[in-house]
C-alpha cells in the first residue's frame, strides 16, 4: 500500500520546523523528517512491533502516524521551552545537556550558543569545551574547534576524548602528521579506546589514498599492513565483534579492501563501523530525561518514568561495560523511590486526617517528613 503522510509546521526558538511524517503499513515503518529553513536537520523512525501491531488496520495506522507525528512536534516545542527555562537560571550542566540534545537533532547554531553559556558560567568544565569543538567540527570550522580544544586540553590534559576530538579537527583540516600524532597521544592515555583505533586507521589510509608525504612518521610506521593488523586484534579482542556479524562482516571486508588497495573504500566501512559503535540515541534518552525532570516534570509521569527505567534496563544488559547507562539507571531508581516515598508520606497524612486518634499513622508521618528531607537533598545533589 501506498505511505500514509502528515505535514505541518511548528514554531518554536522564533523559528519554523516543518515535519513531514510517512509510515508504510506494510514494513510497519513510520519516519519523520524535520526540516529547518529548508534543510533536512534530522530524521527519526520507528519499527512497530509485528507482534503488538498485527492486527493493525489502515485507519488505525493513520492514528499511529499521525501521533508519532505529533510527538515529534511536541518534543520540538519542548526542547526550546526548557532551553528557555535553563536560561533564567544559569546552570552549567544544564546549558551543557540542551547543547548536546541540540548537536545530535542537527540543530548546530543552537548547539554552539548552550556550549557557550556553559562555558561562560562555568570556564572550568571541560566537558562543554568538548562539545563545543565537536560542534564546530559539525559545522567544518576547524580552526575553532582547534582552538577550542586545546584551551580543554590545557584544563584536563589527561582526558583521552579530548585529544581524540582535536584528533578529529586535524584531520578534517588536512593535518594528517598532526591528527595521528594527537590520535596517539590519546591511545597512549586509554589504549583501549576503540574510536581512536579506528581514526588511526583512517588517518594512515587517507595518507595513501592522497599519496601523502609525512614530514612525521617513517613509512614502515603508516603502511596500510598496520591497519590490517590493528583490525584483526580489535576483532579478536572483543566478543560482540567476533560474535555479532554485523561487525565481524564490516571488519573482513574493510581488510580485503584494504589488501585492494582500496583505501577510500576501506575508510567508508571504518566510518560505517565507528558510527555502529557509538550510541547517540542512548545519550539522547539520557540527556533528555535529565531535562525534562528537572524542567519539564517528567519525574512525576509514572508511565514516562517506566518506559525510561526499561530502556536504561535493556541497556545496560546490550552495554554492560557503559559506565554512564548504569549511573543514570541509579538515579532513575532513586526518582522511583523518591515517588514512592512522597506517596507514603501522602497515605500517612490521610490516614491521620481521616482518624485523628489514629497515633501510628502521626508518628509515621512527622517520621517521614522530618527525617525524609535528607532523602530529597541527596537526589537533589546528585542531580545538580
Amino acid at each position: 500500500m501506498e505511505s500514509i503522510g502528515v505535514n505541518s509546521n511548528v514554531y518554536a526558538g522564533g523559528k519554523v520546523f516543518h515535519i513531514q511524517t510517512a509510515g508504510n503499513l506494510s514494513s510497519l515503518l513510520v519516519k519523520a523528517e524535520i526540516f529547518d529553513s529548508g534543510r533536512i536537520v534530522t530524521v527519526h523512525q520507528k519499527k512497530l512491533d509485528p507482534e503488538q501491531y498485527k492486527y493493525l488496520d489502515t485507519d488505525r495506522f493513520r492514528d499511529v502516524v499521525a501521533a508519532f507525528h505529533q510527538d515529534i512536534a511536541w518534543e520540538i516545542e519542548l526542547l526550546f521551552f526548557i532551553r528557555d527555562r535553563i536560561k533564567t537560571i544559569k546552570h552549567a550542566v544544564s546549558s551543557n545537556k540542551i547543547g548536546l540534545l541540540f548537536l545530535h537533532k542537527g540543530l548546530v547554531d543552537e548547539a554552539i550558543a548552550e556550549f557557550e553559556n556553559a562555558i561562560t558560567i562555568n570556564p572550568q568544565m571541560v566537558e562543554s569545551y568538548r562539545n563545543l569543538g565537536l560542534a564546530f567540527v559539525e559545522k567544518k570550522e576547524t580552526q575553532k574547534a582547534i582552538e577550542v580544544l586545546h584551551k580543554a586540553i590545557a584544563l584536563e590534559p589527561r582526558y583521552a576524548d579530548l585529544h581524540n576530538s582535536l584528533g578529529l579537527a586535524y584531520a578534517l583540516n588536512g593535518e594528517l602528521d598532526t591528527a595521528l600524532q594527537t590520535y596517539e597521544t590519546a591511545l597512549e592515555i586509554n589504549p583501549n579506546y576503540l574510536e581512536v583505533h579506528l581514526n588511526i586507521g583512517m588517518v594512515i589510509l587517507r595518507m595513501h589514498a592522497e599519496r601523502f608525504q609525512s614530514a612525521v612518521f617513517a613509512p614502515s610506521s603508516i603502511k596500510p599492513t598496520r591497519v590490517i593488523n590493528e583490525l584483526q586484534k580489535l576483532m579478536n579482542a572483543r566478543t560482540e565483534f567476533i560474535n555479532y556479524r554485523f561487525f565481524s562482516f564490516r571488519f573482513e571486508k574493510a581488510i580485503r579492501q584494504i589488501q585492494d588497495n582500496d583505501f577510500s573504500a576501506a575508510i567508508q566501512t571504518l566510518k560505517d563501523i565507528r558510527e555502529a559503535t557509538q550510541t547517540p540515541n542512548l545519550d539522547e534518552t539520557m540527556h533528555g530525561f535529565y531535562l525534562k525532570f528537572l524542567f519539564g516534570g517528567a519525574g512525576k509521569d509514572e508511565k514516562v518514568l517506566g518506559e525510561y527505567r526499561a530502556r536504561l534496563e535493556k541497556s545496560v544488559e546490550e552495554h554492560p561495560h557503559f559506565a554512564d547507562l548504569h549511573n543514570s539507571l541509579g538515579v532513575v531508581y532513586l526518582i522511583q523511590c523518591r515517588n514512592l516515598f512522597i506517596k507514603a508520606m501522602s497515605a500517612f497524612k490521610k490516614a491521620y486526617e481521616i482518624n485523628p486518634s489514629y497515633k501510628s499513622a502521626y508518628k509515621n508521618f512527622r517520621l517521614v517528613q522530618n527525617d525524609g528531607r535528607e532523602f530529597l537533598n541527596l537526589l537533589r545533589a546528585i542531580l545538580k
